[in-house]
Order: structure tokens, then C-alpha cells, then sequence
């Protein structure tokens, strides 16, 4: 029977299953953050990077058609054909398409620009808000995996069998007719002291600085 000062554990396994699904959601949990972060951070490093450099290139191949098309329009206004000077329309068109381009890439870099700015603050203002999260995944749950696991070893060593045979000639009834004495230490039912012991070292050995 259960004292004052006793636990009555039915199951050990109800523990062992809460520290498994801690495992599991640690692992998950840690697999998804370190994701999340990396994506992150490749969009950042794309904007930051990448695409400067890109449209810094196109800038100067888009000069370059400006150039090249308006050297083309100007020879082209001067030539002439059967004494008439030419309408040259197509010529017109590229140095217009050319143009178009020049300022379609000049949109793009005050966007990269922006969002350069943008992404950054997004970014760390995402790490702040789940630092104390990636400190609960790496320091907390590691610390109660551990705590119920020493837990778990406590009441198994307590609980296992332990027979005491009563078979001296000392204890055990003079009358043939009786049969030797067996007791059984109970199973399942722990002291508190006991288990209170188990956490009161975990948490005296297990403390972040």
C-alpha cells in the first residue's frame, strides 16, 4: 500500500513515450528552423550579391545598345537614296527599344536596392523573434530529455523484482504443514523521495550559466 510519501507510478512507459516525442519533436524541430534559416539567408545573399552584380551588367550592355543604335540612326540620316534622304524607321525603332531597355534596367537596380534594404530588416527582425525558441531546441528540451531519461532509470532500478525469501529456521514456522514465505517488493508503487531525489540532481548539476 501507498504511503504519504509514495508515488504510485502504474507505467513507466507513459514517461519513456513523452520523452520520445520530445526527441522527435527536438529533431523535427531543429531540421525545420536550420531550413528556414538557410533560405533565408540564400535570399538575402542573392539580393545582396547576385543581383547588383547582374544588373550592373545588363546597365552596360543596355548602354551599349543605346550607343550602338543611335550611331546607326545618325549614319543612317545621313545616307541617302536617289537623292531623297531615307525615312530610316527601323533604325528609329532600335534606338527606341534600346532606350526602353536602358530605363527598364535602371528600375530594376532602384528595386534590388530597395528590397536589399527591406530583406535585411525582415531577416533580423526574424532571428530576434525566434532566438529564444532556437535557445529552448538547443539548452531546454536537450536538458529535460536528459532529466526524464535519469527519471526513467531511477524507477526501473527501483522497481525491479527483488525477492526476499523468508526460509531461515529462525523466521520461518516450526510447522511442517506451512510453506516457506515469499515476499515481493511492490512494482509499482515508488517513493517520492526517490524520484524527487533523481530531479533534485538534475537540476542542481544540469544549470545554465
Amino acid at each position: 500500500m501507498s504511503g504519504p510519501m509514495s508515488a504510485n507510478v502504474q507505467s513507466v512507459d507513459a514517461i519513456k513515450d513523452v520523452r520520445n516525442a520530445l526527441i522527435r519533436f527536438q529533431e523535427r524541430a531543429t531540421n525545420a528552423m536550420g531550413d528556414l534559416r538557410q533560405k533565408i539567408d540564400r535570399t538575402v545573399a542573392w539580393l545582396e550579391l547576385d543581383r547588383p552584380n547582374y544588373w550592373q551588367d545588363q546597365e552596360r550592355r543596355a548602354y551599349d545598345l543605346v550607343a550602338s543604335t543611335r550611331v546607326a540612326l545618325e549614319t543612317c540620316k545621313l545616307r541617302t537614296v536617289a537623292g531623297r534622304r531615307s525615312d530610316c524607321i527601323e533604325e528609329k525603332k532600335a534606338f527606341e527599344r534600346a532606350k526602353m531597355r536602358m530605363e527598364y534596367v535602371r528600375e530594376k537596380q532602384q528595386a534590388v536596392r530597395k528590397w536589399m534594404v527591406q530583406s535585411g530588416k525582415e531577416a533580423n527582425e526574424y532571428r530576434s523573434r525566434t532566438s529564444n525558441f532556437m535557445r529552448t531546441l538547443e539548452n531546454d528540451v536537450p536538458l529535460m530529455i536528459a532529466q526524464l531519461g535519469r527519471m526513467i532509470d531511477a524507477i526501473e532500478r527501483y522497481a525491479e523484482p527483488n525477492l526476499v525469501t523468508v526460509n531461515s529456521p529462525s523466521v520461518v514456522s516450526s510447522s511442517p504443514e506451512k510453506e516457506d514465505l515469499t515476499i515481493t517488493a511492490p512494482t509499482n508503487v515508488v517513493p517520492v523521495d526517490a524520484v524527487h531525489s533523481v530531479v533534485s540532481q538534475t537540476d542542481a548539476s544540469s544549470e545554465i550559466p
